[in-house]
């Protein structure tokens, strides 16, 4: 897929790094944004979402590294750590009432774009637990531009269901085994599995992901779908943990998403 320069590139950058508000149809929304050290008006960068759990937060996510991509990206990456809204009093959260959390992610989409140099054809999203959820909930939709996910623990049932598209995008999950979730994840993935045009029946991946997971979560094992529409596949790490963040997940992350 050919580089997509957004109308921010060749200028100078419009935003920087730290904490700042949107405003999404009356409603000030916040995240918190990390442009590269180097930044160069006239590289398009690619876009990474990373959507906290319930009850975490935007500084959760950038004290975590964004998901732990902010160090092997080596600044080659805009990333951003959006904060949800209060959910059933529970903290914060995706809950994506009347579609507000999806017009938040395109609000800042497009403010990114317009302000900075980003390709548009390169923009993805991670996340854990409700973050996951909303991963693959914006990912379902016709025109959420993501380019790839990679939901850790999550399901498409919470943040507003999964659209009704065809539109394909790139997965890798991350699911424990001893995970409540772990069956709603599986047929969230399997979402992608048919969009992408994959086989039904995974294969077990090696090298991968589990090679390198300490020895408390193993077994672990990645799949891949044979068949899968090109640039578009679909990986499964299934790993022995509860609910959790997938360890050391920050390099495979970068691995995955810049082969595209």
């Amino acid at each position: 897929m050919p580089i997509a320069p957004s109308a921010g590139c060749g200028k100078a950058a419009g935003l920087t790094s730290g904490r700042a508000s949107i405003d999404v149809n009356g409603k000030a929304r916040e995240y918190i944004l990390y442009v590269p050290a180097n930044y160069d008006q006239n590289h398009a960068y690619k876009l990474i979402f990373g959507w906290h759990p319930w009850g975490g937060s935007a500084q959760q996510t950038q004290q975590m590294g964004y998901f732990g991509l902010q160090t092997p990206s080596m600044n080659q990456a805009i990333l951003v750590a959006p904060e949800g809204q209060n959910f059933q009093d529970g903290g914060l959260g995706w809950g994506n009432a009347g579609g507000e959390d999806v017009a938040f992610a395109h609000a800042m989409m497009d403010r990114f774009s317009a302000q900075l140099c980003v390709d548009t054809n390169r923009v993805f999203s991670t996340g854990f637990s409700f973050g996951a959820m909303f991963s693959f909930t914006f990912g379902c939709t016709a025109a959420s531009g993501q380019r790839g996910i990679a939901p850790m623990a999550g399901n498409t049932q919470t943040s507003g269901g999964c659209e009704n598209s065809t539109r394909s995008v790139a997965v890798m999950s991350f699911v424990g085994l001893n995970d409540s979730l772990l069956t709603v994840h599986r047929n969230a993935v399997q979402v992608f599995v048919q969009r992408n045009g994959c086989s039904t029946q995974k294969t077990t991946m090696s090298p991968s992901w589990c090679d390198g997971v300490a020895a408390q979560y193993q077994p672990c094992t990645c799949y891949q779908y044979p068949g899968c529409k090109t640039g578009y596949p679909v990986i499964e790490c299934e790993y022995t943990a509860g609910h959790q963040f997938a360890p050391s997940s920050g390099p495979t992350l970068w691995n995955f998403f810049s082969q595209f």
